[in-house]
């Protein structure tokens, strides 16, 4: 049974055969506790991977009686979040804690910070630049990005830049922020779940064989992302959006 992805929760979705894949959903959105309901007599579990830093306290607000919300994709939410400041639409602790007691539900993570670093790649893996990642990484606006990227900071070792110079993150930094990230991810859900989830999806699908083995020396036991590359303890998923255009 094929794996889907699912970010924030389209109409359209509905439409398809859904029972036909086993369901996954990323970040914590409020969309996928919203439209539960709809999901809730799925055949197979259904999992959320939570980015644990961008869920807020906050009271539980009402579920899906037939009005739909509006849609975005992940890029525009991301600018709310880490441009604006705004968390609304992300679950709160009080929605995800009631989510998570159901018994077809089961719960990962999808690290804490969700965050970037600007990183040297080659042209042809360079990927397009969403605003809110250039928003993120200001300095790099007086950079020319024809020979940059910019990257999951869990993924990638990457470069810093400091009165605009360019310089390599060491690996003890890089490997001391994997591990912090993942620390406060595991401290999180003790704390707002009293649980340790043992499925890791990778933000951004980006992963190194590096954040593997410092994430297994956590416990974690099974790892999600887009494109597997023939590794037995990656499991691969495919993009819902890839089934509506």
């Amino acid at each position: 049974m094929k794996i889907l992805t699912i970010h924030d929760v389209h109409k359209a979705y509905f439409d398809l055969n859904l029972d036909a894949y086993q369901l996954t959903f990323d970040d914590g959105l409020f969309s996928q506790y919203y439209y539960f309901q709809l999901f809730k007599d799925h055949p197979e579990k259904l999992t959320y991977f939570i980015t644990t830093s961008l869920i807020k306290p906050g009271r539980v607000r009402p579920v899906f009686s037939g009005q739909h919300l509006p849609y975005r994709k992940s890029k525009k939410y991301m600018y709310r979040t880490f441009v604006e400041g705004r968390f609304d639409h992300f679950m709160n602790v009080a929605e995800l804690q009631a989510l998570s007691r159901h018994k077809n539900v089961e719960i990962g993570a999808h690290s804490h910070f969700h965050d970037v670093i600007l990183t040297r790649t080659h042209p042809h893996k360079r990927k397009a630049l969403s605003p809110w990642k250039i928003e993120r990484i200001p300095a790099a606006k007086d950079l020319s990005l024809e020979e940059f990227s910019i990257r999951s900071k869990l993924a990638f070792k990457g470069v810093e830049i400091d009165d605009g110079k360019l310089i390599p993150r060491s690996r003890t930094a890089w490997e001391d922020f994997i591990k912090y990230d993942t620390e406060l991810c595991l401290r999180w859900f003790e704390q707002n779940l009293n649980m340790q989830p043992s499925m890791y999806a990778f933000p951004f699908n980006e992963y190194c064989s590096k954040l593997v083995n410092i994430l297994k020396s956590f416990g974690f036991e099974q790892f999600l992302a887009a494109r597997p590359k023939n590794r037995t303890e990656i499991i691969g998923r495919i993009d819902i959006d890839s089934l509506i255009r």
